[in-house]
């Protein structure tokens, strides 16, 4: 049986914006495009099933690889590889266009305020 956890609203945003200093841009907006695609094919085919994360650049499989990225992808709902029969994270199928959409709107930039950082006291978590 599938968990039906859910991401909060922002869920990830602060370990985004450390991956990206850490810089992991590049898989992060793999990642965000993941998550938008599959919103939009789970709204037109109106069925959801889990999609695997297929790293297919270096960048991105020693993404995978982080410490500190795999902590996100479980921030935002994603399920590690459940069996030797499994070597990708895959998106559940529990989760919801929507809640895609929120996951890839929380990663996709470093600073949601739109303030410039280091200017203010940093954000209290």
């Amino acid at each position: 049986m599938e968990e039906h956890w859910v991401p909060e609203e922002g869920a990830g945003q602060g370990l985004a914006h450390r991956l990206h200093q850490e810089g992991l841009a590049g898989p992060l907006r793999w990642l965000e495009n993941c998550l938008r695609r599959t919103a939009g094919d789970r709204e037109e085919e109106g069925v959801s099933h889990p999609v695997p994360l297929v790293p297919l650049s270096e960048e991105n499989e020693d993404a995978m690889e982080d410490q500190h990225f795999r902590a996100l992808l479980r921030q935002l709902g994603l399920r590690p590889p459940a069996s030797e029969q499994e070597s990708f994270w895959r998106i559940p199928a529990a989760l919801t266009p929507q809640q895609l959409r929120r996951a890839a709107t929380s990663i996709a930039r470093p600073d949601p305020s739109g303030t410039p950082q280091g200017l203010l006291e940093p954000p209290q978590d």
